[in-house]
């Protein structure tokens, strides 16, 4: 009776002819240059690296201090009002994995080639990184009512006018923008800052802030960063188009880091390589990150 071969085995026989460690390195340093957003926000994967996938993050409500005269509140008669504690919990759960695995004939003939295997580790890394960079997009971009909203006048239409009331929405919610904020945008919001001229004009524009890794240049203290993981508007309501956030709120964990592993398999006379990383993430407070909608 033939046997379907659906698998390629247990055997884990590492190839001689094949150096994992110079792989490893080309995939993790081509990821970082890739990333954008997940440059922007906290790794806490010391927390689930060990042990667990869960973190447990408190969330301790803002206070209200109450306020009295000094005379009406009579030592030994006046009470101190006690508040009940009204706190909630966020969860960021590791959940999310991502890889990319090839099969090379004969990785001898690969490894001799230096072009060759950088092209390679490139596409590996490009395919992790984006991966990881949508991810976090994808939180930033999800609407929801739990974080701060500012809806524009008009759909994808970011004018130097919608410009001083997103800053008034800011400073009305609590949020200074020069606190560590950044502000993020996709193409849409793109195209409308290199239309105003308080923005790209060189009278205005100090000249340190050059278009490179993503960033564009500052707002009210606002480091400002242009990343292709924020897709175009499609023009529907709350479709979030950009977004302003302290990356010390968004919390990315690793339980395993983008890793490299290899191993020759009989069944197929190749040599199987695969990078993956498994991952999550979660808002810490939800009213600091702040979601630029359409109408």
């Amino acid at each position: 009776m033939a046997n379907n071969i659906t698998g390629v085995g247990t055997a884990n026989t590492d190839a001689d002819a094949f150096v994992p460690e110079l792989w490893s390195a080309g995939v993790q340093n081509y990821i970082q240059k890739k990333f954008v957003l997940a440059n922007l926000v906290k790794d806490v994967s010391f927390m689930v690296s060990k042990a667990g996938d869960t973190i447990n993050i408190p969330r301790v409500t803002e206070n209200t201090a109450t306020t009295t005269t000094i005379s009406s509140f009579t030592e030994g008669t006046a009470a101190v009002g006690y508040e009940s504690p009204n706190d909630t919990t966020g969860t960021l759960t590791v959940d999310q994995m991502a890889y990319y695995a090839r099969i090379y004939p004969d990785i001898v003939e690969i490894q001799a080639n230096p072009d060759l295997l950088a092209m390679h580790t490139e596409a590996m890394g490009f395919a992790i990184g984006k991966a990881i960079d949508a991810h976090v997009s994808s939180l930033l971009t999800t609407y929801s009512s739990s974080y701060t909203e500012h809806s524009m006048a008009a759909d994808n239409a970011l004018t130097a006018t919608e410009l001083k009331l997103l800053i008034k929405a800011l400073y009305t919610a609590g949020i200074d923008p020069s606190d560590g904020y950044v502000f993020v945008v996709g193409a849409e919001l793109l195209h409308d800052l290199l239309s105003i001229d308080q923005f790209v004009n060189a009278d205005y524009v100090k000249d340190q802030y050059v278009f490179q890794n993503g960033l564009l240049g500052s707002i009210m203290g606002m480091p400002v960063y242009a990343t292709n993981s924020i897709a175009a508007s499609d023009g529907t309501t709350n479709n979030v188009v950009g977004a302003i956030y302290k990356p010390s709120n968004i919390f990315l964990a690793y339980s395993q880091k983008p890793k490299m592993v290899s191993q020759y398999s009989v069944d197929f006379l190749g040599h199987k390589v695969a990078t993956h990383a498994y991952y999550g993430s979660v808002v810490a407070v939800p009213k600091q990150l702040v979601q630029i909608t359409n109408p």
